[in-house]
């Protein structure tokens, strides 16, 4: 049934995540993909392209690309009046106070480091997309697989009494093998970094001063690779 004019479909948010890596994106995508529709680029120029194709609602970037940097895309950004209140969150493995300092002024929202905290990530970004006040949360430091450790460690009890040992459960008729689509996507993502490198590689190799033709092939390698990456995150989000 079509929605009354009295009561619209809501708008689905739009996120672009921008990142090299797909092994981060494919974890970024699982976060968040049933919050926003996503978007996906692995260049700083693809970037801008997808960004003043889709005009996000929050922009994910790291901040080392292979061209442009997080930064400068966030600059040329800003220039695009359609764009310049975009909102933005940078993902990196840099945790220096120069980084981060770096990416207040460029404007950004908040600063998350590699590896993330999913569930903490999320719920940043539910609250920067809902245009929630955030609460000041201190930061811990400590590497995640430490705070992951001491968050799950039990507190200390008094010993219970012994009880008898239950009696075994009957063992269960063994399933039908099911096809494993996390593992699956997971490898296909791998292949698609090491297609990625390759590419940056090529990349390298041309002139200086070459024509856009001559940088044309490899630069629709890479953005086949994010269109599969889409395509990827897609079919892992229906399991």
């Amino acid at each position: 049934m079509t929605p009354s004019p009295l009561n619209p479909t809501p708008r689905r948010h739009k996120i672009l995540i921008v990142d090299d890596d797909p092994g981060m994106v494919h974890l970024l995508a699982r976060t968040l993909l049933d919050i926003a529709q996503l978007h996906f680029a692995v260049r700083g120029d693809d970037a801008l392209t997808k960004l003043a194709q889709h005009q996000p609602d929050l922009l994910v970037i790291d901040a080392e690309l292979p061209d442009l940097n997080g930064y400068e895309v966030i600059a040329r950004m800003r220039e695009k009046p359609a764009l310049a209140h975009t909102k933005v969150v940078m993902v990196t493995s840099h945790n220096t106070s120069s980084y981060r300092q770096r990416a207040f002024e460029a404007g950004v929202l908040d600063f998350f480091t590699k590896p993330i905290d999913r569930d903490l990530i999320r719920l940043r970004l539910e609250q920067i997309l809902n245009g929630e006040a955030m609460e000041y949360i201190e930061l811990d430091e400590r590497p995640l697989p430490m705070r992951q450790a001491a968050a799950s460690a039990p507190a200390p009890v008094a010993a219970p009494a012994r009880a008898p040992a239950p009696a075994p459960a009957p063992m269960a008729a063994p399933a039908a093998a099911a096809v494993d689509v996390n593992a699956i996507t997971s490898e296909l993502f791998e292949r698609i970094s090491a297609i990625l490198l390759q590419a940056e590689t090529l990349r390298e190799r041309v002139p200086a001063g070459a024509s856009a033709a001559e940088l044309y092939p490899v630069q629709r390698i890479q953005e086949e690779c994010a269109e599969v990456i889409q395509l990827l995150v897609t079919i892992s989000g229906e399991d």
